[in-house]
């Protein structure tokens, strides 16, 4: 049975180390190498999932089964939107429901929040697309951001709730 709960100090590394897997899997036909590196380094150092963990603003998920974290997701206010800015499940364990789960929690966190609107970006290649247009998001703009050097080839989705 899969729990999703709220994560603490004691998920972190393997939220790294999931985040790690889930990357490589994901993005390695979608982005350099280079890139990935990067960005794993800058957005899952030990210090700033910490930091999001602690934060009473952010909202950071895990789905575990049998102590097992197959998933995790992390939240936050963002233009007036509950914005996704994680949300990964194992490679292993997709199109078995975390994901939905997760949503699930998320929307549920959302409206007790008080917030109208699910917001993310999502990389225009991502075969995550579907899972997000299959649970309500539509695209709303099309962005390419600049990152050190390297792009973020972006949709912005968002999802009434």
């Amino acid at each position: 049975m899969i729990n999703i709960q709220k994560a603490n100090k004691n998920h972190i590394n393997d939220i790294i180390k999931l985040a790690t897997e889930t990357w490589q899997a994901t993005y390695c036909n979608i982005i350099s190498q280079e890139q990935i590196d990067y960005m794993l380094n800058l957005f899952y150092s030990q210090k700033r999932i910490e930091e999001q963990i602690i934060d009473p603003s952010n909202h950071f998920l895990v789905a575990l089964e049998n102590d097992e974290l197959l998933g995790y997701c992390h939240c936050f206010e963002k233009n007036g939107h509950y914005y996704i800015s994680k949300i990964y499940v194992h490679p292993l364990a997709q199109g078995n429901g975390i994901g939905k789960l997760l949503m699930n929690h998320i929307e549920k966190n959302g409206i007790e929040l008080k917030f109208s609107t699910l917001e993310l970006n999502v990389n225009r290649n991502n075969p995550a697309n579907d899972f997000y247009a299959k649970n309500g998001f539509k695209i709303v703009e099309e962005i390419d951001i600049p990152l050190d050097k390297f792009w973020l080839n972006d949709y912005v989705m968002t999802k009434n709730i």
